[in-house]
């Protein structure tokens, strides 16, 4: 099985361990990741935009410079709505997604995080019960 993956992080760092996690998860699994990195996001909006589809895991940051994570969540839900299901907030501030987007069932993995969580949480985005 082949699953393509999107980080959106402004941070080079959290977009290292997001991709090692993600390369080991999928190595576990017997899963080929393909694992693009963004930084920018409104680079990032715009893939989402056009290619959005193509994701079938999108980990996003919130506090992001320019545009934060839950403008582009909502952006996107706007534009291409079944793409936000794959959406992941991985965020150390869940409090700020839960003031901006109250009604909202959202996917959110609390920084810090241990691997064990990470793949909890993965598990239960990509295989549905």
């Amino acid at each position: 099985m082949e699953i393509n993956i999107l980080i959106i992080d402004d941070e080079d760092a959290v977009q290292g361990i997001l991709s090692a996690f993600l390369k080991r998860y999928c190595s576990d699994k017997g899963i080929q990741g393909n694992i693009t990195c963004m930084n920018d996001p409104v680079e990032s909006l715009l893939e989402l935009t056009t290619r959005g589809q193509q994701y079938a895991l999108i980990l996003l940051d919130v506090r992001i410079p320019k545009l934060s994570g839950d403008e582009i969540y909502s952006s996107i839900e706007q534009v291409n709505p079944d793409v936000v299901d794959h959406i992941l907030f991985v965020t150390g501030y869940p409090e700020d997604l839960h003031e901006r987007l109250p009604e909202k069932q959202l996917n959110i993995l609390q920084k810090p995080f241990r691997y064990n969580s990470f793949c909890n949480t993965i598990n239960e985005l990509l295989e549905p019960s």
